[in-house]
């Protein structure tokens, strides 16, 4: 006869499976608020003194996380979703303003990937810093001309422009990089 502490290999991959689930959820939910939400959400715990100095910090590492899209820690996963059951009982505003004022699927036009849009990017992320170096190298390798632009370079080069316009790159027409 089984005891409740023993879990079959079904419910136990059942259970991994749901817990994978809800850790994605949580991800989605704690990347929906913008690097500002996050500060004002440190700032408020500071105040008001609803956040422990540690959740405070966890809001500062989140915000920083959710600015440069890396992957988020299990630990980091769990804390800001104390913090936000915390600020959705104390404090909903913080996050509804986020929600109302939140584009839905802002679109983006589609760059044409060329040398002066390369250049372009190249110079903007230079100052910005906020692609991966592997991204920035590959950029830069096609500006330099170590790269071809074949189909495929083409294709990586558009999708890394997409995350650059996400990030505040704009395409001037008739601007040179210098």
């Amino acid at each position: 006869m089984k005891t409740d502490t023993k879990l079959s290999k079904k419910e136990l991959a059942a259970a991994q499976e749901a817990a994978l689930v809800q850790q994605t959820k949580d991800k989605k939910r704690i990347k929906s608020l913008t690097p500002d939400v996050w500060k004002k959400i440190e700032n408020w715990g500071r105040e008001s003194q609803h956040l422990s100095q540690y959740l405070q910090t966890y809001c500062f590492t989140i915000a920083g996380r959710v600015r440069k899209n890396t992957e988020l820690e299990p630990l980091e996963i769990t804390n800001a979703i104390k913090v936000l059951e915390i600020v959705e009982e104390k404090a909903p505003e913080l996050i509804e303003t986020q929600l109302a004022a939140a584009p839905v699927g802002k679109q983006y036009p589609k760059l044409e990937v060329n040398p002066d849009v390369i250049a372009q990017a190249v110079q903007w992320d230079k100052k910005n810093k906020k692609l991966k170096s592997l991204s920035f190298t590959y950029l830069l390798e096609l500006s330099n001309g170590k790269k071809a632009y074949t189909e495929g370079n083409k294709k990586n080069a558009a999708w890394i422009l997409e995350i650059l316009q996400k990030c505040g790159f704009e395409y001037r027409l008739g601007e040179t990089a210098e």
